[in-house]
């Protein structure tokens, strides 16, 4: 009787020291902001979401110093149009670095030291907003508006130019695709497979549509009287954290008459 009366109180004790030291506030601190192309102005499009840490689009790195000098990163992404707001994060000093398809805004020499870092250092408390400038890899801009083709496909024309002038970020362009959703959350990230139209580029071939007039036909027949959102991706053969990542251009809704 006396081992189980022991036992019982040993639980006790257990749960109420649980319940003790684990009892933190949940985070409740918001980071917000955008990234901006430092040339144009204009927030730099992007895909929606990720998907962990291998997402494709541009994503937040978080290194919180408060506790550890080597703390693990936490990650999470920006919205489509390059803005970005986490409402649930600890209170505390953190290392903010975007990464997206873009010259990296942390550059280290060939022994891994850095030796450039834009980074930004600060504490996250309350609303915390902070923006960065960025240098994309490419600019993809409209040519006119999106015509919609007698036969039931719809025609876009682009033009694709290098957004920075970095030596180390000049890798060709390996392909410009044409996204189709019936969401207005569209790119490599949310398309429609039946109409989306990817054009590649073997070797260094795109270089020469780089500056041009680029016309793209999507695939398939458009059912009629039906609402769509498109935009282009572009991107370069360069890997930012582990992913090829594309530059766009903002979408665009179209719809097909009856």
């Amino acid at each position: 009787m006396k081992k189980i009366v022991y036992i019982l109180a040993s639980v006790i004790c257990m749960t109420f020291y649980a319940c003790e030291f684990d009892n933190y506030d949940l985070p409740n601190e918001t980071l917000t902001g955008k990234i901006i192309d430092k040339v144009t102005g204009q927030t730099l499009q992007t895909d929606a979401g990720g998907n962990g840490t291998n997402g494709n689009g541009i994503r937040i790195e978080l290194l919180e110093y408060s506790w550890s000098d080597n703390p693990l990163p936490y990650y999470f992404y920006c919205k489509q149009d390059g803005s970005f707001n986490n409402t649930k994060i600890f209170k505390g000093n953190y290392r903010v670095n975007p990464e997206g398809a873009f010259v990296p805004l942390i550059q280290y020499d060939d022994e891994g030291k850095i030796v450039s870092d834009q980074s930004r250092t600060l504490d996250i408390k309350g609303v915390t907003e902070v923006n960065f400038e960025v240098e994309p890899f490419l600019r993809v801009e409209w040519i006119g508006e999106p015509v919609i083709n007698g036969d039931g496909t719809a025609t876009i024309k682009v033009k694709v130019t290098r957004g920075t002038d970095n030596p180390a970020y000049q890798q060709r362009l390996t392909d410009v695709c044409l996204y189709f959703n019936e969401v207005p959350y569209v790119g490599d990230y949310g398309y429609d497979s039946r109409y989306t139209k990817r054009v590649a580029y073997s070797g260094n071939t795109g270089n020469d549509a780089l500056g041009t007039e680029i016309s793209i036909t999507t695939n398939g027949k458009f059912p009629s009287n039906r609402t769509y959102y498109l935009r282009v991706g572009a991107r370069i053969d360069c890997t930012i954290a582990g992913v090829k990542r594309y530059n766009y251009n903002e979408p665009k809704k179209i719809v097909v008459p009856e």
